[in-house]
């Protein structure tokens, strides 16, 4: 197995509602990996012009990935490259199937799978397979998410339309990294949750083809979160107000309270 970082582990919890799926305090215990080690570089290659608004778009709107021979109850997972990950199976699966890739922070993957069994159907995302790779052991990784993205898509018939990027504590480096170059138009919507770092995305909506949805929520690091919009913003992602998130659990890292905003917020987002 690849590894960057030695693995730290916190005990997660989610909040009453979720029925007690965990116990402890979500990202109790902030000492993330890389937390608060800066930029994360700049955006490689010029943010270009693009051919119009969905001309070659890649994947191709409205289609699928066709994949098949993934297991349909989920489970842990290996990539052929050594990606260690974990797939959460929808409650309600429709094909094809939207997809979440999810680095976790600190917690874990094996935290973080068991917080989105509860709180994916809790708040709205039910339909979603969650595919979760460690964001300490896979510290500043992306192309461990291009590893896990490419074996779902093709394990699973994934929806072009409707795949998603959420990246949380630790794993914020590995996520902006997946998020805003290396897999840029595979993603209709990206959150980065309890922030730490801050990248610009490498081609703009016009490049791309569309204009993805993007937000951030600080976890108490305004200044990267700002970052992080801006650079969305000015790449002509679609934000909504209020950007970076300002509600309950902004200003605390590991708060529950925006790890179930950021969920919410990724309810019925798609690239067209």
């Amino acid at each position: 197995m690849r590894s960057t970082a030695a693995t730290l582990v916190v005990v997660l919890v989610m909040p009453a509602v979720l029925l007690g799926a965990c116990t402890g305090d979500v990202g109790e215990g902030e000492g993330d990996v890389g937390e608060g080690e800066g930029d994360v570089g700049e955006g490689e290659g010029d943010v270009g012009e693009g051919e119009g608004e969905g001309e070659g778009v890649t994947p191709p709107f409205g289609e699928s990935s066709h994949g098949s021979g993934g297991p349909s109850d989920g489970g842990s997972r290996t990539t052929s490259d050594g990606v260690d990950y974990i797939v959460v199976a929808p409650t309600s699966a429709t094909t094809p199937t939207p997809l979440m890739i999810v680095y976790s922070g600190v917690e874990g993957g094996a935290q973080m799978a068991a917080n989105l069994q509860s709180a994916g159907p809790a708040f709205g995302l039910g339909d979603v397979t969650f595919a979760v790779i460690d964001g300490a052991v896979f510290f500043g990784d992306g192309s461990a998410g291009a590893s896990v993205l490419d074996e779902m898509r093709a394990s699973y018939d994934v929806d072009n339309d409707r795949t998603y990027l959420m990246s949380e504590s630790a794993g914020t480096s590995a996520g902006l990294a997946l998020g805003f170059q290396l897999r840029q138009s595979f993603f209709a919507a990206y959150w980065a949750n309890d922030v730490n770092a801050t990248l610009t995305p490498a081609q703009n909506a016009a490049a791309l083809g569309f204009a993805p949805f993007g937000n951030a929520g600080p976890g108490g690091d305004f200044d990267d979160a700002d970052s992080i919009v801006d650079a969305m913003r000015a790449a002509g992602y679609r934000i909504d107000d209020p950007a970076p998130y300002d509600g309950a659990g902004a200003d605390s890292h590991g708060d529950p309270n925006q790890f179930i905003a950021a969920l919410q917020w990724f309810v019925g987002r798609t690239r067209q």
